[in-house]
């Protein structure tokens, strides 16, 4: 008996050892495509009930076969996965959206959230998962061929400058085209032309864009007009941009380091002469350090964040640092109340040079034919210069640069406020208050040991230093109140915002300069003599809106809505103003006949009705008197003659479309076409001389601007391993001044010889000057004068982008381009002037003596087609590699090129065509900013730099 017992025992323990020898574990971490860790997602061995749950961290752990077999990994709302174990141990999983079972839900602002398939307008969005890709401080820059409709060009290279946004084309002859920008519910400062008061130090001006934040973004949404930007009102006309900051997740606390190291070098690509680069460009350093901490639970979430940046530029004495600071967070304060809060503090200083319109710039100056008798040179053409030539222009560069005094500090403060409130089931009050206030000071000093570098006055001189400083205060407060209404009643769904916004900006702006200065010394006090200036506007807008979306089973959508401003730049007499819209979609998709498609995903068609406005410049409505010293005493003489009667640009867009969806949205296209309409657009045009006043700015045009918006997305490979996709948007646009309401042709920019006008029949701000035709000598045989030489403006332009992973390997790239548009080569002007050979004009009139160069204006003019690669990012996921060290959630590192690649038709820079505008309103003496800004002038300036940037980023 107890034989046979041994015998069972020894049976059930080797069953048993063999059992526990046939199993092993695995684990793991499952994360979505940001590094975030996914709690709860289902994880089960095929075939089997065995399986777990990720814990909050997103690790899981389980007991699976010595054969392997097949994990299944599964969450609502994420493409499930199918993983084979093999031998691994360690099984690092990354989830997806999944495109089937989400609804995209856009932020279209004071219209709420809204499902995307209940649009009847076309509004681009860009998460943070695209953005993870663009290691980038500007977010202009960031956004730079991720707008599939929108352009947006940089105006230069200096750190921090101004650069052109521009949708749906140029649709006024006298305010900017730069968008409304909102963070958090509250509008920023979006100065980015130069202001009212600038340091004339050429043409680089700061731009209020480059030091918004963008670390802490999570998404940005863009409305590009229209129906879409109606209950924006009274400053809509050219967009708004949303951007809404990161507020954390709860869970435990994350800590994420972030560290980039990059090399700077100056693109060459756009210079006559190799010297430019040789002697004046230097390799620079980028150094950038960041950190941030999230977390939180199911009451409180918070995202806090630190940066430092430091940019030495390519040039001798240019430099950027920043200091930034922010966070955001959200905290249920019971049931029904609900609480959202973010701020951020930036510090910008920037060093810069001389440039663009300036005899100081001595880098730019290499290529315009540098004056070789001033400077002691055999010659100004570069090409020919001998060593010695190159050590003297080599150490003017360098005393000119580390004499030169040109600075620009900037502190900026930006907080939100957002209070939301359930009174019952689908019906909620929300409120934000928030503010944004921007100091800034310029400033440029000129000692007499940097003229007499600068070869401008004679050695020995101490009589000739002076600063210039230009400081500047701006602050915008935003308060917004509204109500939404939530319900479905049988097929039917309403979906219903109303409320009021107000939102005052108040600039104040100061110039001193001095003259004769003490050498050395930095404050204004110790100078012969000071002259002072100030700039001040002031405008308040508040107006309150309705907007109504009406959906029938989930297929049909009507959405309809309004706002009415009062804003104390209008005229007495202009009273308030009414902006309507309305739209309609049909999902076509949801059909029967298409809802079990294998072909056809989404079907939509869309069209819709919308307008919204530009306000006139503050105070152009007031008759004014200027004011000047005459014989030591005040004198005034008339200035604008006012007008009651003033009121906004309004821009009436139709539009309408398609949205395609195949083969489950592995390809997407988006079709668009518009014609949007600027009624009473604003013109500051001449009286008939009789009238005997300077211009006043007045209801008097009427602009069109019509064109089609294509978009496609292809995910072209798409499985576990490997992933495909790219992306290719073109936009064709056409301008015109339908009426000049009777004035007569007006200057918005240029020179005297050649100049953008705005003329009835023609588009904005085309180039108008002489046109010569050529003998067979070569002389100028005839000329066509005020002939049309071409529009700055492009016929079409568009993006394009390249995603692709395989496993833990990525790898971006995008572009952008336009054709069709045309530019004034100043430089060629002045190479003109000082002898330098060009081979459009023939040898007999190739210099100032043989022929007047006012004759010569038409030559200039060049076509600026490019393509141009923006950003190349090879990326690597270390998660796997480092999940067996215990701090850390995540790694991955990654290298960036951005503007590798240019293709380009003009002789310069075809991007770099100017953004400065005015600041004087035309045929006045009346200051202003925000001025319309058409570019088409390339003068001197430094391209955007070649940066190779290696990322490094660590998850706690």
């Amino acid at each position: 008996m107890n034989k046979i017992l041994l015998i069972c025992l020894m049976l059930l323990f080797g069953f048993t050892a063999e059992s526990i020898a046939q199993e092993r574990t695995v684990s793991g971490q499952i994360t979505d495509e940001s590094g975030e860790s996914i709690p709860g997602v289902n994880i089960v061995l095929k075939g089997t009930s065995v399986g777990v749950t990720s814990d909050i961290e997103g690790n899981w752990k389980l007991s699976v076969p010595s054969e392997g077999g097949i994990l299944i990994f599964s969450y609502i709302g994420l493409t499930a996965q199918e993983v084979e174990i093999g031998n691994r141990s360690i099984i690092n999983v990354t989830m997806r959206p999944d495109v089937q079972q989400l609804t995209e839900v856009v932020i279209t602002g004071l219209g709420g959230a809204v499902d995307r398939s209940k649009l009847t307008t076309t509004v681009n969005t860009v998460n943070s998962d695209d953005l993870k890709y663009t290691p980038i401080v500007r977010i202009d820059q960031l956004l730079q061929s991720k707008l599939p409709n929108t352009q947006i060009l940089q105006s230069s290279g200096a750190p921090g400058t101004t650069g052109v946004i521009r949708g749906r084309g140029i649709n006024s002859a006298l305010t900017g085209q730069q968008p409304v920008v909102y963070v958090d519910g509250v509008r920023v400062d979006n100065l980015n032309t130069q202001g009212g008061l600038n340091v004339a130090t050429g043409g680089a001006q700061s731009s209020s864009l480059a030091d918004i934040p963008v670390d802490q973004i999570d998404d940005i949404t863009f409305l590009k007009g229209g129906a879409a930007t109606t209950l924006y009102g009274s400053d809509a006309a050219n967009g708004v941009l949303l951007i809404t900051t990161k507020k954390g997740e709860a869970g435990r606390t994350r800590i994420s380091y972030e560290a980039q190291l990059g090399a700077i070098n100056g693109t060459g690509d756009y210079f006559v002469f190799d010297e430019v680069k040789e002697l004046g460009f230097r390799t620079g350093f980028l150094n950038s350090q960041a950190l941030n901490i999230s977390g939180g639970n199911d009451a409180i979430t918070y995202n806090f964040f630190a940066k430092y940046r430091d940019d030495n530029s390519f040039q001798f004495g240019q430099e950027e640092r920043r200091y930034t600071i922010g966070g955001g967070y959200n905290a249920t304060i019971s049931k029904k109340l609900n609480y959202q809060g973010s701020f951020s503090y930036i510090s910008n200083n920037y060093t810069r040079l001389p440039n663009a319109n300036s005899s100081f710039d001595r880098t730019f100056g290499i290529d315009q034919g540098l004056p070789a008798g001033q400077l002691g040179l055999s010659t100004n053409k570069p090409s020919d210069w001998t060593a010695e030539d190159k050590d003297i222009v080599s150490k003017l560069i360098r005393d000119v640069a580390s004499l030169s005094d040109i600075t620009t500090q900037i502190r900026r403060f930006t907080n939100s406020h957002k209070f939301s409130y359930d009174v019952i089931e689908g019906l909620s009050i929300n409120a934000i208050i928030g503010l944004d206030f921007r100091n800034s000071r310029a400033q440029e000093i000129q000692t007499n040991e940097y003229l007499v570098a600068q070869l401008s006055v004679a050695p020995g001189t101490t009589t000739e230093g002076s600063i210039e400083r230009v400081d500047r205060s701006f602050l915008s407060t935003t308060g917004t109140i509204s109500a939404n209404w939530t319900a479905k009643v049988g097929d039917f769904t309403f979906n219903t915002v109303a409320g009021a916004q107000f939102f005052r900006n108040v600039d104040d702006q100061q110039e001193v300069i001095t003259t004769n200065q003490a050498e050395t010394s930095t404050t204004i006090n110790i100078s012969a003599d000071q002259s002072v200036e100030d700039f001040q506007s002031s405008v308040v807008n508040y107006g309150y809106f309705v907007s109504e979306n009406i959906g029938w089973k989930d297929k049909v959508f009507l959405d309809i809505g309004f706002r009415n401003d009062f804003n104390t730049a209008f005229g007495d007499d202009a009273s308030s103003k009414f902006y309507p819209k309305a739209g309609i979609s049909y999902n076509i998709s949801e059909e029967d006949f298409l809802n079990s498609s294998n072909i056809i995903s989404n079907l939509k068609v869309r069209g819709s009705f919308g307008r919204a406005g530009n306000f006139p410049p503050p105070y152009t409505r007031d008759a004014q008197l200027n004011a000047n010293a005459f014989n030591g005493q005040l004198a005034f003489q008339p200035g604008q003659v006012g007008s009651s009667v003033l009121a906004p640009e309004e821009l009436t867009t139709i539009e309408g479309g398609v949205d395609l969806g195949l083969l489950s949205d592995r390809i997407n296209l988006e079709v668009t076409y518009y014609t949007s309409t600027t009624k009473n657009a604003l013109f500051s045009a001449p009286f008939a001389p009789s009238f005997g006043s300077e211009n006043q700015v007045r209801n008097l045009g009427e602009i069109e601007n019509k064109g089609w918006e294509i978009y496609t997305r292809v995910n072209i490979i798409d499985n576990n391993d490997l992933k495909l996709s790219a992306n290719l948007s073109w936009n064709k646009q056409e301008n015109v001044v339908v009426s000049g309401g009777g004035a007569p042709e007006f200057s918005v920019g240029g020179f005297t010889f050649l100049g953008s006008f705005i003329k009835e029949g023609l588009p904005v701000g085309y180039f108008r000057g002489s046109q010569p035709t050529f003998a067979e000598d070569g002389s100028i045989a005839s000329v066509e004068e005020n002939a049309v030489l071409g529009k700055p403006t492009p016929d079409a332009f568009g993006s394009l982008g390249i995603n692709a992973s395989w496993r833990d390997l990525s790898l971006f790239v995008s572009g952008d381009y336009q054709y069709g548009a045309a530019a004034v080569n100043t430089d060629e002007v002045l190479r003109f002037f000082r002898g330098l050979q060009d081979d459009r004009i023939p040898e007999a009139s190739n210099s100032p003596a043989a022929a007047s160069f006012f004759d010569l204006a038409g030559v200039w003019v060049e076509d600026t087609d490019f393509l141009k690669v923006r950003n190349i990012t090879l990326g690597y996921d270390l998660r796997s590699l480092v999940s067996n060290i215990g701090i850390l959630r995540n790694a991955s590192i990654a290298f960036t090129a951005l503007n590798p690649i240019n293709f380009h038709s003009s002789v310069f820079d075809p991007e770099i065509t100017g953004s400065g505008s005015n600041n004087l309103l035309p045929g006045t003496n009346t200051r202003t900013q925000n001025a319309v800004t058409t570019g088409g002038f390339g003068f001197g300036t430094v391209s955007a730099p070649r940066m190779y940037i290696f990322t490094l980023r660590l998850g706690l």
